[in-house]
């Protein structure tokens, strides 16, 4: 999908949403090839929409929750798209691996609320995680914070990443691999 397809199926989320009577606003961090290719712009396409519930202890167990579920299932299934349109299930991860960032409201659609990271928080994950396909991301938002050393990365990834996390998941080694200086 392309910025112009996140945008179109988010308003229809919100419309379905706002259909079958949801009232309550559902606040959602907006992250990954989504963030990338609306908010960067250095990509045309991404397979899906990463975000994270914003206070899901309030909905987790709840009838939001579940209506939530089914009205992206029904955006799914009415624009043939795959079941994983939108990902949620980052969110424990991100949670548990640091403090999340301060945000800024993106666009509300209907009772859908997106909101946006700073760039430092995107780059911190595509650094953590430095999958092949996550490269020209890490590049991109190097060079729009101007980050060009190590030691530069490593303060992004200590920002919001705890160092257990970094350690689990090789980020020595990864950022030796990236930062050859």
């Amino acid at each position: 999908m392309n910025a112009n397809d996140i945008e179109r199926y988010l308003s229809l989320l919100g419309e379905e949403l706002q259909a079958i009577g949801v009232q309550e606003p559902i606040q959602l961090l907006l992250v990954g090839g989504g963030y990338m290719l609306t908010q960067i712009g250095n990509r045309s396409l991404t397979g899906d929409i990463d975000a994270l519930w914003l206070y899901p202890e309030d909905y987790s167990s709840s009838e939001l929750y579940r209506l939530f579920e089914g009205a992206v299932g029904f955006v799914a299934s009415d624009e043939h798209l795959d079941a994983g349109w939108l990902n949620t299930h980052i969110g424990d991860f991100m949670r548990s691996a640091g403090p999340l960032p301060k945000m800024k409201l993106w666009k509300k659609f209907d009772v859908v609320h997106v909101y946006l990271p700073p760039r430092d928080f995107i780059l911190a994950y595509k650094l953590l995680a430095s999958r092949r396909k996550d490269r020209g991301d890490i590049a991109a938002l190097c060079t729009q914070l101007r980050i060009n050393t190590r030691n530069k990365a490593q303060k992004v990834l200590d920002k919001y990443i705890r160092r257990e996390v970094q350690e689990i998941n090789d980020v020595p080694a990864k950022l030796g691999d990236i930062f050859k200086k």
